[in-house]
């Protein structure tokens, strides 16, 4: 098993869909080639930014083996392999592994509220049965869990988890995973914490809004963590913050994700159901931020 060290823009990636709601292949194609010739890191097909939860299992392994054909190892890959029941967990997992994917992104099994020993039997069952090393990640707004201190500590002795993606939106919790979990890689899964967590560290952000922003994206990683130049990292970060505010506190975050990558030029389709699609006032507020923050031009600003 070898660990992934993780670094850089690893997009988690949109799902496009037909107006019939039929994955639309020839899409994700152009959407990867965008995304990789724009210099993200990494991607991750299957998480919830892809919509994983209104998927067949089969559409999931379409996507997976799609992502893997595109990218043919020019950027590393991992999956999204959450589900309600572990076998499809496990079942995803595995194919992935064949696939060449280097690591699962792997967060508490929605809506079944498993409590603390129950969700590190469920991590335990996970690992034992399969091969690629665990992201954890933790968003119980989602899946009303909580991958507290008490769960953390009941897992870290399991080899095959090396990495956590903290989306509670929690700076604090952040900070006690800096001091008391220090061999565990941290993700950023917040996007408006994310030029706290470059300044203490943090070299890796699973990004939604890099669906449509990956020069941004990489630009502010650059900046923070390659040159560490915080100051101009805030000043990008302040041109990207009124965008990045709507998409987390908008209520609509995938839409906003496919309505952005529309007007990037790289048309995906909207969210499937039970999801609908912008308001003409919604469309209106984003684009107008969109438009606002690209005529700044903040990718040309990082040599």
């Amino acid at each position: 098993m070898q660990i992934p060290q993780l670094s850089g823009i690893l997009t988690a990636l949109a799902t496009p869909y037909h107006n019939d709601g039929l994955v639309d292949l020839k899409a994700l194609d152009k959407l990867v080639e965008f995304l990789v010739s724009n210099g993200v890191h990494a991607l991750v097909p299957g998480g919830s930014t892809g919509e994983y939860y209104s998927q067949t299992v089969e559409e999931r392994k379409a996507v997976l083996t799609r992502v893997a054909e595109v990218v043919q190892g020019s950027v590393p890959l991992y999956v999204g392999s959450n589900s309600m029941r572990p076998e499809e967990t496990i079942e995803l997992a595995k194919f992935a592994e064949g696939l060449g994917y280097g690591a699962q992104l792997l967060a508490a099994p929605p809506y079944s509220l498993p409590g603390k020993s129950e969700l590190i039997a469920h991590f335990r069952n996970i690992a034992e049965r399969t091969s690629l090393p665990i992201i954890l990640y933790n968003f119980p707004a989602r899946t009303g869990v909580d991958m507290d201190k008490e769960f953390l500590e009941g897992v870290l002795d399991i080899k095959k988890i090396f990495a956590i993606k903290e989306s509670s939106g929690s700076i604090s919790r952040y900070y006690e995973h800096m001091l008391l979990y220090p061999e565990l890689q941290r993700v950023c899964g917040f996007d408006d914490q994310v030029l706290d967590q470059f300044l203490w560290g943090t070299r890796s952000w699973i990004a939604g809004a890099s669906n449509f922003l990956p020069a941004e994206h990489v630009a502010l990683y650059n900046t923070c963590v390659k040159k560490e130049d915080f100051l101009l990292g805030r000043k990008l970060m302040k041109l990207m913050m009124p965008l990045i505010y709507l998409l987390e506190n908008g209520g609509k975050f995938n839409q906003y994700i496919k309505y952005g990558a529309s007007l990037a030029g790289v048309p995906i389709g909207d969210v499937r159901a039970p999801l609908i699609g912008l308001s003409d006032a919604e469309r209106l507020e984003f684009r107008t931020l969109y438009e606002d923050l690209k005529s700044q031009n903040i990718a040309s600003w990082v040599n």
